[in-house]
């Protein structure tokens, strides 16, 4: 998950984990930058709930389901986004006047909260809001919440030249992920499986903008027991693809400025998907998607839980030998079974590459369709 050439951010990069029935889990998800200035939602695999069940095909019921048909995805690309505000990372405390202060607390402010103007003036990026604070003593703040706006009076401290509120804050992520499917008529897109998450607050970012863009996978890097692999990739310039439209918890989705020809496949209804030898498809190199062997080992359909509703077993000698199973990057690689889509791959299993989470695909979809 890095670009070799992304700035590195300066809040300190951390590295969480929670155990379920001693497995750890970790997404699979977007590039360099985006590893360490952003996590992806239930980057620490949160456990299935207790009711969650395998379903094996003996004990699914088929129902008579509208055909559903979007074209393969499989494909790399970069991510760009920014988010819709300046989001608060985190609070840290000052030295000044003898002792340690944090003016941002004390006026009210959280981390996970979204600055939106500074003195009636609109703020969009880290930089215009630097430096307004470093220039003014005492600062008029307008801030969203939730779906709460509200408005605080920070008073800076002069701290080596300049005045300081004691926050880390951040614009915008990179990083490169897959796609899942493009809609039947090629114009739009889902992909990831699940949303790009701030790393400190673990809340959906919510962006202002994003765009899609080419990217060149240049590497693989392994993973192995209690160490996540990654793609490694970079951007390789050129015109943007589309916009990014929606960051959820179930998918990022986007449009595309020119429509996307490519093979058209069914979405299998979420009660057909049974357990069983399925297909991933998936982009490792310059040699563009391929097909890559695997197994079902459960399919839940509570409803709980919907980016770990399928748990993966890679199988396939040549992405074992090449990736170790699942690396991040992969977040989105399309599931197939019996030649239809059935999901996408969301997570893998830190204390074994070989294994993951995966989404419905038919859950992507709607998604999709009611936003």
């Amino acid at each position: 998950m890095n670009f070799e050439n992304e700035p590195q951010p300066h809040a300190p990069k951390r590295r969480d984990i929670s155990l379920f029935e001693g497995i750890r889990t970790f997404a699979a998800s977007v590039g360099t930058a985006a590893l360490l200035m952003l996590s992806v939602c239930g980057l620490i695999g949160l456990p299935l709930p207790e009711t969650a069940h395998a379903v094996s095909a003996s004990h699914i019921t088929a129902k008579t389901e509208t055909v559903r048909t979007v074209q393969l995805g499989g494909d790399v690309f970069g991510i760009k986004l920014f988010s819709d505000g300046v989001i608060v990372a985190a609070l840290s405390e000052i030295y000044a006047d003898g002792g340690l202060k944090c003016p941002a607390s004390e006026a009210g402010i959280q981390p996970g909260d979204y600055i939106l103007s500074v003195n009636g003036n609109n703020v969009e990026t880290n930089a215009a809001l630097s430096a307004v604070l470093s220039e003014n003593e005492t600062n008029t703040l307008t801030l969203r919440r939730g779906t709460e706006t509200f408005t605080a009076q920070v008073t800076s401290v002069l701290c080596e030249g300049s005045y300081k509120a004691g926050m880390w804050v951040r614009d915008s992520a990179a990083g490169i992920g897959t796609v899942t499917f493009y809609t039947e008529d090629g114009k739009a897109f889902g992909a990831l499986g699940h949303g790009i998450c701030d790393a400190d607050t673990r809340n959906v970012l919510e962006i202002r903008s994003g765009e899609p863009a080419v990217v060149s996978v240049c590497g693989i890097e392994r993973g192995s027991s209690g160490r996540p692999g990654r793609l490694r990739g970079y951007f390789t310039g050129g015109k943007s693809l589309g916009t990014l439209t929606q960051n959820t918890e179930l998918g990022l989705y986007g449009k595309l400025s020119e429509p996307h020809e490519g093979e058209a496949v069914e979405v299998l209804p979420r009660g057909n998907v049974h357990t069983g030898a399925v297909q991933i498809a998936a982009t490792i190199d310059d040699e563009g998607m391929r097909l890559f062997d695997a197994e079902l080992e459960r399919v839940s359909t509570d409803g709980k839980q919907e980016t770990r509703t399928l748990v993966l077993h890679v199988t396939d000698p040549e992405l074992l030998a090449r990736t170790g199973g699942i690396v991040q990057g992969m977040s989105g690689c399309p599931i197939l079974q019996d030649g239809k889509l059935v999901g996408a791959v969301t997570h893998v299993f830190v204390d074994d590459a070989t294994r993951g989470y995966g989404i419905f695909a038919e859950t992507m979809l709607e998604n999709l369709n009611e936003n």
